[in-house]
């Protein structure tokens, strides 16, 4: 079964900042926790957790045990 993802276009620029914080925690091979975001990303918690969400319901990152990554992507490290 092939991973669907939504189209990036949908995304608004403060998702896109999220995602691309998820990405480069995920490139050096870890997982983006909430606590770290919090400290990376200058705004409330709640816009955070709202991005996130949007970005997993699109399938753009994942949530993990030990927090999120990317999810399908066609571009290389």
């Amino acid at each position: 079964m092939e991973d669907k993802r939504a189209d990036v276009q949908e995304l608004s620029d403060f998702e896109l900042y999220v995602y691309e914080t998820v990405a480069e925690i995920d490139k050096a091979g870890g997982a983006a926790n909430i606590e770290t975001l919090r400290n990376l990303i200058d705004r409330p918690e709640e816009d955070i957790w709202a991005a996130l969400s949007h970005l997993v319901s699109a399938n753009h990152v994942h949530s993990t045990a030990k927090g999120f990554t990317l999810g399908p992507h066609d571009w290389a490290p």
